[in-house]
Parts: structure tokens; C-alpha cells; sequence
């Protein structure tokens, strides 16, 4: 049976699927970078505050991708098919062409043109009927993929050497778990050739693959939907559509990014909420890029983990995030979004805490706590969106704020983890990771005291249209009477 649209119901679940794997494909590029970092920092022969400078390439890219972006999709939506193969595409020639890259200024500008794609898949995201939480959950699995195909091209580093359990090296003891008990120093200097391209072009072939999909749809959807019938649609559209169209034609620029618009006219109130949102999203936006990006180096670096080893935890960590959101979706069905919001940022301070106090020099501790800082922190995102649509109408200045604000804080946090991991070693991880948790509760705490000051915006307006009614029954008792 087919929709107004022309899609049967078993093509909507096929061409979702497909959504859900491009998201797979997105992850596959865009967190490469984690289990590669150690050699992409030997074969640019940097060090490591450089390489997390050009890493976050991709947080600038973000924020000007936001605003092509956007306008793209609005301007053409009967294109979105084939923007998506083109975004693809280009994603995919930038991955290929990272390893190649013959300096770290190159490696930036790469990073910076393949996350200007990424709000592509935003806005595309909002005109699919998949749920939030099913489409990201593809990001996760990506995610965990991503270590296991990159692992076998990765140079072996020192730590790495079959030494036996009972071996000493350099006054450390090399365990049975992976990791080597340091009771000196241990250079990780690698031991075998790096073959990056590989897991590389590994993350490019796939994307490239995938585009040849949207491209097909794009050429069915010219075929199934002829002119007269886009113009239907469209009349349709603009008939149905009358009374909010002459709202939005009437709104000046100043209206539309005045905050009291999406506040019901209070302009204080949604000052505060956009100031904490730019902070809430800034900080998810670089913490986790920093934790995604360092996870496996700091494995190696602090605790002498295997390469092998250090894989798992970098796999582990991306499983523990996709159940997180998983689990966190049915929980959001039960549990008010100010009580969730409470629970996964208080999850993550206090993960970040243990991760402070034991994981500097304890395996264990470090698997325990970081895989539940993933499961914590995984959903922090979408419910920071349902939370603010809670208490205000989400506009587009608010979702430029969200992008704006990861942008901003993906920069920093990939310059600070970049400065202090070069001057400071390998335990500056933990601390940063310490701050991101603690202050991301502290915000969501803020953000629950400020938006208490009037509530639920849906029940403003059921207590609105209460009054409403109320007001018109009295007028027509009065209109009886007379």
C-alpha cells in the first residue's frame, strides 16, 4: 500500500534503514580519528597538542556547516536524496586523503571540510519518520566498529612486545590483562610500520558505497513524482499552511532571534535558558570529542595497555555508549526529562570522580568507570534538545545555539587536552575528563532552577486555552441574559 507520497510501507522501513546505516557511515569517518591518533601523531612527525589542533578542524567546521546546511535543505527539499549522496561523497575523498596529508596545517583543513557535512545529516535526520534515539543508535554502532577494522593496521608500539607475564622491561612488569604495571618510564615507540590508509580508506569505501543508494533514490523519486504532481503538493502545502506562513512573513530578523519569541514574551527568562543551552551543548560537544579522540592514547601512554587491549576499551567505551541511549530511550517514556536530564549528568560526575581517584594507575578502575561514563553520558544530547522543548518553543535559533555552542566547545576542548597531554602527560586526560562530567551537572542543575521560574510551556498553554474557553462560556451566558 502506498502513502500520498508514493513510498509503499515496506520502502519507508528500507529507505530508514538506509538512514540509520549513513549514520553508521558518519561515525565511520568522523571517529577514525580515536584509534588512529598515535599514528597519525608519528607519521606527521608531531606531537600530540598539534595533532589535537588540527583534529579540531572539525569542530570549526561545524557551525558554517550549520548555515549552509540548513539553508540547502530548506531551499531545495526535493533534493535531499542528492545532497546527501554529494555530502557522502565528499566525506569520503577527505577521509581517504588524511593519511596523506603532508602536514598538520593540510590534516586541519581536511577535518575542517569533512565536519561541514555533518549538519547535513541533521537536517535530513528531521525529515525522516525514524525516532531520534533509532538514528543515533547507528552512530553508535559505527562507533564501535571503527577500532576493530582499524586495529590490524595500527603500528605495535613497545608496551606491545611478547615479554611473558613474569618479564621486566625497563622496571615494568608486563600482566596477563594487557596492560604493563610501570615502574619506570616506557617509550611507546613504535615497532612496525603504520598502515592507517587502510582502515582510512576502509571508512571512505564505505561512504562512497552508500552514496551510489541515494543517488538511486533520487532517480526514483524524479520518476515516481512528475511536475504536476510537485506542484499539487505544493499548493496543497501552502493552502494547509496559510495562517503560519503570514506569521513567519510578518516577523522581522529582530523578532525571529529575539529569545522572548521563544519564551512566551519572557526576554530574561529566555536569555538564561540560550546562555546555559550554548554551555550545555558546548560542553557535550568537546567533551566528547575529547574522551572519543584520547580514550585509546591515554590506555597506552598512562597504563602501557596493548594495542590489542586498548581496542577493546575503545570498542568497549562506544558499546556502553549505543546501550546507554538504548536504555535511556525507555526510561524517557517513564521519567520526567527534568529528573533525566538530573540522573545522566550526575551519572557522569560521579563516573568522572572514580575515573580521577583510581583509574590513574588501576586497568580495571579505568574499564569500570569509562564504560560507565559512556552509558551515562550517551543520551545527554537528545535530552538536553527535549528539555529545552520543554520549557520553550525550539526554534531555529535555538538549534543554531546547540551547533554554535558544540562548535565552540569542540575547539576548546580539543586545544586544552592538546596543551595539557603535551606538557602535563598523559594524566591530564582523567582531570579534563573530571571537569566535563562535574561541570556538565552543575549546568544541568542551573538549567532545572532556571526553567522552573515558569514550567512546562505545555501546560502554559492547556492553563491558556483553559481561560480561554472560560472567558468565551461567560460571554455567551452574558449574550443569553441580554
Amino acid at each position: 500500500m502506498e502513502g500520498k507520497d508514493g513510498r509503499s510501507f515496506v520502502g519507508k522501513i528500507l529507505e530508514t534503514a538506509c538512514l540509520i546505516v549513513t549514520w553508521m557511515a558518519l561515525a565511520l569517518y568522523v571517529e577514525i580519528y580515536g584509534p588512529t591518533l598515535i599514528d597519525l601523531k608519528d607519521r606527521l612527525h608531531t606531537d600530540y597538542e598539534k595533532v589535537a589542533v588540527a583534529i579540531s578542524g572539525r569542530s570549526v567546521g561545524w557551525f558554517p556547516g550549520a548555515v549552509v546546511g540548513g539553508v540547502l535543505v530548506d531551499r531545495f527539499p526535493g533534493y535531499c536524496h542528492l545532497m546527501l549522496a554529494v555530502v557522502l561523497d565528499v566525506a569520503a575523498g577527505v577521509t581517504a586523503a588524511i593519511p596523506m596529508s603532508p602536514s598538520v596545517t593540510c590534516l586541519w583543513v581536511f577535518c575542517f571540510i569533512g565536519a561541514g557535512t555533518r549538519i547535513l545529516f541533521n537536517m535530513w535526520k528531521e525529515k525522516s519518520v525514524s525516532p531520534l534515539m533509532l538514528v543515533h543508535l547507528g552512530y553508535g554502532i559505527g562507533s564501535f566498529i571503527v577500532p576493530l577494522y582499524a586495529n590490524p593496521f595500527l603500528a605495535d608500539t613497545a608496551g606491545d612486545a611478547d615479554y611473558g607475564n613474569d618479564t621486566l622491561y625497563n622496571n615494568g612488569t608486563v600482566e596477563g590483562n594487557g596492560a604493563i604495571k610501570n615502574n619506570g618510564t616506557i617509550s611507546n615507540t613504535s615497532l612496525s610500520v603504520s598502515r592507517i590508509e587502510y582502515p582510512y580508506g576502509i571508512s571512505a569505501a564505505f561512504a562512497a558505497c552508500l552514496s551510489l543508494v541515494f543517488y538511486a533514490y533520487q532517480v526514483r523519486e524524479w520518476k515516481m513524482i512528475p511536475p504536476m504532481m510537485e506542484h499539487t503538493v505544493e499548493n496543497e502545502i501552502e493552502t494547509t499552511n496559510t495562517i503560519s506562513t503570514e506569521e513567519e512573513k510578518g516577523k522581522s530578523l529582530l523578532e525571529m532571534v529575539n529569545p522572548a519569541s521563544c519564551a512566551g514574551g519572557h526576554f530574561w527568562y529566555g536569555v538564561q535558558i540560550f546562555s546555559l543551552v550554548f554551555l550545555y551543548f558546548g560542553n557535550i560537544g568537546g567533551g566528547d570529542r575529547m574522551i572519543g579522540s584520547f580514550i585509546r592514547s591515554y590506555s597506552i601512554d598512562q597504563l602501557k595497555f596493548t594495542k590489542d587491549s586498548a581496542t577493546l576499551l575503545n570498542t568497549g567505551y562506544w558499546i556502553s555508549f549505543s546501550v546507554g541511549r538504548l536504555v535511556f530511550s525507555f526510561f524517557a517514556r517513564i521519567l520526567s526529562v527534568r529528573l533525566l536530564i538530573l540522573v545522566e549528568t550526575a551519572g557522569m560526575a560521579v563516573s568522572s570522580v572514580i575515573l580521577v581517584l583510581l583509574a590513574d594507575d588501576d586497568s580495571l578502575s579505568l574499564w569500570v568507570a569509562m564504560l560507565a561514563f559512556a552509558f551515562f553520558a550517551s543520551a545527554s544530547w537528545p535530552t538536553g534538545i527535549a528539555w529545552i522543548d520543554y520549557h520553550i518553543v525550539l526554534t531555529g535559533l535555538g538549534l543554531t545555539l546547540q551547533t554554535f555552542g558544540a562548535s565552540v566547545g569542540g575547539i576548546c576542548h580539543m586545544r586544552l587536552i592538546g596543551y595539557l597531554y603535551k606538557n602535563f602527560g598523559p594524566k591530564t586526560f582523567l582531570y579534563q575528563a573530571l571537569g566535563y562530567g562535574v561541570l556538565q551537572f552543575t549546568l544541568a542543575v542551573a538549567m532545572n532552577i532556571v526553567g522552573s521560574q515558569h514550567g512546562s510551556r505545555y501546560e502554559k498553554n492547556k492553563n491558556d486555552v483553559s481561560i480561554q474557553v472560560n472567558e468565551e462560556y461567560e460571554d455567551d451566558k452574558l449574550s443569553t441574559k441580554m
